[in-house]
């Protein structure tokens, strides 16, 4: 549907054109349109939505083409920039707003306004647009990194947040062997479930979290969750992932593949 408008224009300066649909597949036209640099600029309002988007979408040579403002607009509008109260203010006022705040007539404030409001548009249209094709690019990417972090051989040196664990330990004291793994894992901000296997209370593993030196803010949040192994190192590990009985601790990392063993 058209846009009724009333002021006129005509863009100058080597330009160059790209219009892409957002309503279908990227349809992009590039040309370089060759005219005087000192040609005039006269606004004429964009009679559809794909003029509009064409004539913002131009490169300029110089600033004030990018506002559709003639030479002698721009010139006034860089005096009122210095010498007017707007100088002083803080403001985000464009050139377009600031001239029309000393235009003489209605009718040139409308066409300030217009073109503001064309101006305007066409931002909005390139941000979404940028933005959808970001998001989809985005998915893209991060569907091979997904891909790659769960294919990739995990180690205490690759360990990230975006990580999920399963750590078993053994009741008791936690050793200096434990202490430094914990150290590790705190460090890598894996969410860590840990699994005390031959506690028989809670108490006992309160006493070996307190050992290892388990921060209570993290329990809290429950980036580190602290729990009665009841047989799951059995099931898990050994007939789960068909592993000899091994010393504790043992560290496996959650992927969607299934678990992995960690070497500690």
């Amino acid at each position: 549907m058209g846009w009724v408008f009333d002021c006129l224009l005509r863009v100058s300066g080597p330009l160059v054109v790209a219009v892409v649909s957002l309503l279908g597949s990227p349809i992009v036209s590039a040309q370089v349109v060759s005219q005087p640099a000192n040609a005039p600029v006269v606004f004429i309002p964009s009679t559809s939505v794909e003029s509009l988007l064409d004539k913002y979408s131009q490169v300029h040579a110089k600033p004030n083409q990018y506002w559709q403002l003639d030479d002698a607009e721009w010139t006034r509008y860089e005096h009122l920039k210095k010498t007017s109260p707007w100088a002083s203010w803080r403001h985000n006022a464009s050139p377009l707003a600031v001239l029309a705040h000393y235009a003489t007539s209605l009718e040139e404030k409308r066409k300030y306004a217009r073109i503001e409001a064309e101006l305007d548009t066409w931002r909005q249209h390139s941000v979404v647009e940028f933005q959808t094709l970001y998001d989809k690019e985005r998915s893209i990417v991060y569907q091979r990194y997904a891909e790659w972090i769960a294919q990739r051989k995990p180690s205490l040196a690759n360990l990230g947040p975006h990580d999920r664990l399963r750590l078993f330990v053994s009741a008791g004291e936690c050793d200096q062997h434990c202490k430094t793994l914990i150290a590790k894992l705190l460090a890598s901000q894996a969410k860590t479930d840990i699994f005390v296997v031959g506690a028989k209370t809670d108490e006992a593993i309160f006493a070996w979290a307190e050992s290892a030196g388990i921060p209570v803010e993290r329990v809290k949040t429950k980036e580190v969750t602290l729990n009665h192994d009841n047989g799951l190192f059995k099931t898990a590990v050994i007939d789960g992932l068909g592993l000899p009985l091994k010393k504790l601790p043992t560290l496996l990392r959650q992927s969607p593949a299934g678990d992995q063993v960690v070497a500690i």
